[in-house]
C-alpha cells in the first residue's frame, strides 16, 4: 500500500502531550502520516506559563511559541483546528469529527483535563472564570482590564500560583479555601502557613475553612457569600478548585475509565490500538498531572506507536511551585501512605521530610534556598531514617 493511503496515527489534543508526541514520532519516523484534532485554535504555548504571565507582563498572543501552520510545515503533519471529535468507532477505527469521518491506524487521546465547576448559587454564578488554556487566559486578561481586586476560589497549588502572580501585578487578592492552610494536600501545616504569610505580606487576604456558596452581581463587580456567612466584594472571581480528566469521549467508545482513562504501562487503553497520555490518563489508580510524567511517557509511547512496544519507566518527579514569594520544591508522598512530617527550620528555609510507618523517607518539601538540596533528597527516597538524618 502506498504510504499516503495508509490510515494515519491520529492524536486528539494539541497541548503539551499532543504536540510533544508528534515531535517524538517525527524524530523516529519522517514518513508515517500524523493527524491531530483540537477543539481550539491549536497554537503551541507553555501551559505552566499561564500562572506567571502577569508577572512577566505577557499578553496571550505573546505566549504563543508556534502556530499550527508552522507546526504542520516543520513536522509534516496535518492539524485540524476548531474541529471537535464527536465519537470513536473503535471496531472500525473511525472518528466522527466536525469535518467528517477520519480513519486511523492508531489513536492517541491527549485531551487533558477540564476545570471542575462548583455548584454555586447566585445570579453571577456563570460569570466565574477558570484559566486552563490559552483561550481562557486571553478571556481572563480581557476581564481583568481596569480591575483592582480578584477573588480566587481554591487554595491549592494553582490558586496559590495565581494569587502570587496577581499580587505581583498590583492586584488585591482574596483566596477562599476549604482547608485550614494553603496547599494542604501537598504541604505540612508549617510550610503552608509560611506560604500564606508571605503572600499576605504582598496583599493577599485568606478566607480558610470555608468555601464560596453564591456569587451575585453588585454594581460593576460581584459579591461572594461564603459558607461561613462572610461576604467578599470583588471585581472578578477566578475558580481554581482543580481539574477533572476528560474521559467522556473514551467512555462513550467503551474504554475503561475511572478518575481518568485507564492505561497500562505501555499507555494502552482497553480499546484496541487506542492509547492515552497526559492529564486525561490514569495508571494503577493514579492520575499523573504536570509535565514530568508526560516527558517520561513520550519516548515509550512514540516507540510503541511505531511498532516497538515499550513500558514507561516513571522516575521520581519533584514539583517546583511557581510562588516566588515562598519558593517551594516538593516530592509528595503517596496520598494513602501513613507517616509524619519531620520539620527542620534552618537559616536557608524549612526542610520537611515525610517519614512513613517503617521509618523510611517517602517525600519532602524544601523552601527558599533549600531547594538546591532537591537531588540529595531524591536520591534518598525509600531509605531508612537513620541513613538520611
Amino acid at each position: 500500500m502506498n504510504i499516503e493511503q495508509q490510515p494515519p496515527i491520529v492524536i486528539i489534543g494539541t497541548g503539551y502531550a499532543g504536540y510533544g508526541l508528534a515531535e517524538a514520532l517525527r524524530q523516529r519516523d519522517q514518513q508515517t502520516p500524523i493527524v491531530l484534532f483540537t477543539a481550539d485554535d491549536g497554537h503551541n504555548y507553555s501551559k505552566p506559563g499561564l500562572s506567571t504571565a502577569l508577572t512577566r507582563d505577557r499578553a496571550a498572543g505573546e505566549l504563543v511559541t508556534e502556530t499550527p501552520l508552522a507546526l504542520e510545515e516543520r513536522l509534516n503533519i496535518r492539524i485540524h483546528t476548531r474541529c471537535p471529535v464527536y465519537s470513536i468507532d473503535a471496531k472500525s477505527k473511525i472518528l466522527s469529527t466536525a469535518s467528517g469521518e477520519q480513519r486511523y491506524s492508531k489513536l492517541v487521546l491527549a485531551q487533558g483535563a477540564a476545570p471542575i465547576r462548583l455548584p454555586l448559587q447566585g445570579d453571577a454564578a456563570n460569570e466565574v472564570i477558570s484559566v486552563n488554556d490559552l483561550q481562557d487566559y486571553r478571556h481572563f486578561r480581557e476581564r481583568l482590564q481596569g480591575r483592582k481586586r480578584v477573588s480566587i476560589i481554591g487554595n491549592g497549588l494553582i490558586g496559590c500560583e495565581f494569587a502570587n502572580d496577581l499580587a505581583n501585578a498590583g492586584i488585591e487578592v482574596d483566596v477562599i479555601g476549604l482547608s485550614a492552610w494553603s496547599m494542604d494536600r501537598l504541604l505540612p501545616q508549617v510550610v503552608g502557613e509560611q506560604l500564606q504569610n508571605r503572600l499576605a505580606d504582598k496583599g493577599v487576604h485568606w478566607h480558610l475553612n470555608t468555601s464560596a456558596a453564591s456569587v451575585d452581581c453588585i454594581g460593576d463587580g460581584y459579591r461572594l457569600t461564603l459558607q461561613n456567612g462572610e461576604q467578599v466584594d470583588t471585581d472578578l472571581v477566578l475558580s481554581a478548585v482543580g481539574l477533572r480528566a476528560r474521559t467522556e469521549l473514551a467512555a462513550a467508545a467503551g474504554a475503561e475509565v475511572g478518575r481518568g482513562i485507564k492505561i497500562n504501562g505501555g499507555l494502552r487503553t482497553s480499546l484496541p490500538d487506542v492509547f492515552a497520555i497526559g492529564d486525561c490518563a490514569e495508571i494503577n489508580g493514579q492520575l499523573l498531572p504536570y509535565l514530568a510524567p508526560i516527558n517520561a511517557a513520550l519516548p515509550a509511547l512514540a516507540d510503541g506507536l511505531l511498532g516497538w512496544p515499550t513500558m514507561v519507566q516513571y522516575p521520581l518527579m519533584p514539583v517546583m511551585v511557581k510562588t516566588p514569594a515562598c519558593p517551594l520544591t516538593l516530592q509528595a508522598p503517596a496520598a494513602d501512605l501513613e507517616g509524619d512530617w519531620h520539620i527542620e527550620q534552618t537559616d536557608g528555609g524549612i526542610r520537611a521530610l515525610y517519614i512513613d510507618a517503617q521509618q523510611q523517607l517517602q517525600g519532602f518539601v524544601l523552601t527558599d534556598d533549600l531547594g538546591s538540596e532537591r537531588q540529595y533528597w531524591l536520591d534518598r527516597i525509600g531509605c531508612p531514617l537513620e541513613q538520611v538524618a
